[in-house]
């Protein structure tokens, strides 16, 4: 065991048991540095090839593996269905059932939605700028 200095300190290495020693030797670290921009690209291939991990991207580089590349058409389509649930967690008009509480989500057009532009209506609700001019 190899002894390690830390503050002053004399602290003995950690055990390693043999299997791990030998998982180590015939599994080594490979490590790389790249830009922040380069990085940023690397990521997002990564994401595009189903959010595959690095090494198995080394492996499909050096041929030892397959990767299934989507087509364009599968990426629009998730990346659509991605941005429509960001939009609707973000945008989505609702409110709370009266007996259950759960929440509702207002459909456009249906009569929820009817019955709240009516009540925003009677109301006097209208732009700032509209309610200025009077």
């Amino acid at each position: 065991m190899v002894n390690r200095t830390v503050k002053g300190q004399v602290k003995k290495a950690a055990h390693k048991p043999p299997a791990r020693i030998r998982y180590e030797q015939s599994h080594p670290i490979v490590s790389c540095r790249l830009s922040k921009d380069e990085y940023g690209l690397l990521k997002q291939r990564l994401d595009d090839l189903g959010g595959v991990s690095f090494a198995d991207f080394v492996r499909d580089s050096l041929g030892l593996l397959e990767l299934r590349v989507p087509e364009t058409s599968e990426i629009k389509v998730r990346a659509r269905m991605a941005g429509y649930e960001q939009g609707k967690a973000e945008h989505q008009i609702w409110y709370r059932c009266a007996v259950c509480g759960q929440r509702i989500d207002v459909k456009p057009n249906n009569e929820p939605h009817r019955a709240i532009i009516d009540l925003m209506k009677g109301a006097g609700w209208g732009h700032s700028s509209c309610h200025q001019q009077r």
